[in-house]
């Protein structure tokens, strides 16, 4: 919908196309125009060159402007009809600005329908995206927490990768995880296991039986049989005892000062691909301890395997050994998460090809 000032609101237009520079370059267009026929011989026929100002016009604002810029372009070549006396050439003219005016206005109004559907589309999406991806709590017990999620597809909140964060009377759990493929068929698969996830951590006594129930729910609820769930489960305790489980998914990192090292976890298969392989039994979760002043990263291989304009990765250890370099206090989570995603994009020229996940734990001690 048009604002106050008469500016047409539609899609992402070009950088260049704003209000300012359109009016301008309107403005600028006119009077070169007025001038060089003012200036030069009336043999010399300028004023039909106008007729383009109007559509000009259409390109950042809405129909009244378009319309009163048309209004000035019809006064103007008819005020030079006594210099030049063309009778058909100022009526070619005028016929021709209503004509490209009247176009213009419904590209315009189009323009505006199609907005604010997308505007509604996107709303209900947006609604939907956060009751499936649900953002957690900023604290829990000792641990401050953020998260992070740079979807792929463009205009997207989620997408195959998912996260979540919940305080059970087992400890914190977290689940950090990546569907293989992308697109609906991603999204449904990971409010599968985020959903199963939410239910069972408060009921399962160790990570091995939360990661069964996860299987069971994923096998049920699986249309493509091929699809498979990576994931990472971590269960922290308030003295910073921690439980680690992988299925198949890149290691949280530990970020301590300016060290890094990668979690200790025991190993299985990915969620989905577990009926290959029947007899292999539970995997018990290993152990570890954090110390105060920690922080814990989960992330997902979007953020790892971006890459730069030579193909090489980004180094994550490399670079958030770097960032606790150059911090004086406690590492703040989330300013943790926007130096990463801010540093990835710069690594890769804002060339993203993979969703990315980011989960921050800090242990601090008060």
């Amino acid at each position: 919908m048009p604002t106050r000032s008469g500016v047409a609101e539609g899609p992402p237009a070009p950088t260049w196309v704003t209000p300012g520079v359109t009016l301008g370059t309107a403005v600028l267009l006119y009077a070169l125009v007025v001038g060089m026929q003012l200036s030069t011989s009336p043999s010399l026929h300028f004023p039909s060159v106008l007729v383009a100002i109007p559509a000009l016009v259409a390109l950042a604002f809405s129909p009244p402007m378009i319309i009163s810029s048309a209004v000035v372009v019809t006064a103007t070549r008819w005020a030079f009809l006594p210099f030049d006396g063309r009778i058909a050439a100022a009526s070619g003219t005028t016929a021709a600005t209503l004509v490209i005016a009247a176009a213009a206005c419904f590209v315009v109004r189009q323009r505006r329908r199609e907005s604010s559907r997308l505007r509604k589309v996107t709303s209900v999406a947006e609604t939907a995206q956060r009751a499936v991806l649900r953002p957690p709590p900023t604290r829990l017990g000792p641990f401050h927490i953020a998260a992070d999620y740079r979807a792929a597809a463009q205009f997207a909140r989620i997408g195959g990768d998912l996260y979540a964060v919940v305080n059970t009377a087992f400890g914190v759990r977290t689940l950090i995880g990546d569907v293989r493929g992308k697109g609906l068929d991603a999204v449904a698969t990971a409010a599968v296991v985020l959903g199963s996830f939410h239910e069972a951590a408060y009921d399962c006594p160790t990570l091995g039986s939360l990661t069964d129930r996860l299987e069971i729910s994923l096998r049920c609820s699986l249309v493509d049989t091929e699809a498979f769930v990576t994931a990472f489960l971590v269960e922290l305790h308030p003295d910073g005892l921690t439980y680690a489980l992988s299925c198949g998914h890149p290691a949280p990192l530990i970020l301590r000062s300016d060290i890094v090292s990668e979690l200790p976890a025991a190993w299985g298969l990915p969620l989905g691909l577990r009926g290959l392989a029947p007899s292999v039994g539970p995997v018990a979760a290993l152990t570890t301890r954090l110390r105060p002043g920690d922080t814990l990263l989960m992330y997902t291989d979007g953020l790892a395997e971006a890459r730069d304009a030579a193909g090489d990765f980004y180094p994550l250890t490399r670079r958030l050994a770097h960032y606790g370099r150059t911090q004086s206090g406690p590492t703040a989570p989330g300013h943790l998460l926007d130096w990463i995603q801010t540093d990835a994009l710069d690594h890769s020229g804002d060339d993203t090809h993979d969703d990315a996940a980011l989960l921050a734990l800090t242990w601090t001690v008060e």
